[in-house]
């Protein structure tokens, strides 16, 4: 889709050539040339835009799924928000994953206003991550059994964060102008003026 949008900008920048020269040739009596030209142009902008934007790599982010597992984690603090029997906890964790060392990371967790008092900081509590995506952690709103694994407290420049969300950069902005560039160009180029 990405190669079809931009062959579609290459075709807007003939149309744009179209507008110009048809408008200069309003006199003359070639008047289709600029309507034709003028109507397509929007639509042909739109479609481009939104098969180019469709067609392009993304990466994972946060939400890509892969396999979980578990891991015993210590809270380093925890905040409560919420009414009535269902609270949101905000948890400050410090994961001890097998297979690499103790990182810090943000989770957050349903749990019962009975359960509130086996989510205070310096507790041990387990919980499910995703080794390729380590900020990827799930805490269980209800502990079966206390676990009593001391853990020492990651350092801060541990943590694990999400990437950043993916929005348009400049280099698909310019490949998209360039399209149009050598769209109009081709255009003037067997057409003329």
């Amino acid at each position: 889709m990405y190669w079809v949008g931009l062959a579609l900008f290459a075709l807007l920048g003939g149309e744009l050539a179209a507008v110009v020269t048809g408008a200069a040739r309003l006199g003359d009596g070639d008047v289709a040339r600029f309507v034709i030209g003028i109507n397509l142009v929007p639509w042909t902008a739109l479609v481009a835009g939104a098969l180019t934007a469709a067609g392009r790599r993304r990466r994972p982010g946060p939400a890509a799924k892969g396999p979980m597992f578990p891991a015993p984690a210590r809270i380093e603090s925890a905040q409560a928000q919420g009414e009535g029997p269902q609270h949101t906890v905000r948890l400050d964790l410090t994961v001890a994953a097998k297979g690499r060392g103790a990182y810090r990371v943000h989770a957050t967790a349903r749990v019962n206003v009975m359960d509130l008092a086996d989510f205070r900081p310096g507790r041990t509590v387990d919980v499910t991550h995703d080794p390729a995506r380590p900020w990827r952690v799930e805490v269980s709103g209800h502990q079966e059994a206390p676990v009593q694994v001391p853990l020492d407290t990651a350092p801060e420049a541990t943590r694990a964060t999400p990437p950043p969300p993916v929005v348009p950069t400049r280099r698909f902005l310019i490949t998209a102008l360039v399209a149009t560039v050598l769209g109009a160009t081709a255009y003037l180029a067997l057409w003329g003026v």
